[in-house]
């Protein structure tokens, strides 16, 4: 399983970034800043790489729903059978993504997507009902 983290700006490096210092250097993640110099065509070597790599499973992993990246990518959804695509980046999804070892499938993945959503916690509300009690 390859996963591939897609952003605006830099934020899908940042993640790798942060990632690679809590669980150590992860070879199987790639980040890609889309726009910048680097990453004009970022669509296009995404494409490449699992047209190369028809036995892998990819998960792509990017900032926000309905934005360019994230609808470029979602061409790949429709074009390749072994691509997986989660919007709405955040380093708990990341996290349990890069240390998941099981078989992909919509099931898991969406299991996956939960624990990233259990990671969004309002803090206020937390520190105000322990306060209550």
């Amino acid at each position: 399983m390859k996963i591939i983290l897609a952003s605006h700006g830099a934020l899908a490096k940042g993640m790798k970034d942060t990632l690679d210092m809590i669980v150590g250097n992860q070879v199987s993640i790639q980040a890609y800043s889309a726009y910048d110099e680097e990453n004009v065509d970022f669509a296009s070597d995404i494409s490449q790489q699992i047209t190369r790599e028809v036995n892998e499973q990819f998960i792509i992993v990017t900032d926000v729903m309905g934005g360019s990246v994230n609808n470029a990518m979602t061409e790949l959804v429709l074009r390749y059978k072994n691509v997986f695509l989660i919007t709405g980046m955040n380093l708990p999804l990341v996290l349990s993504l890069a240390t998941y070892s099981g078989d992909i499938d919509l099931k898991a993945l969406d299991e996956l997507v939960q624990e990233g959503k259990r990671g969004l916690i309002n803090v206020n509300k937390m520190v105000q009902s322990a306060k209550e009690e």
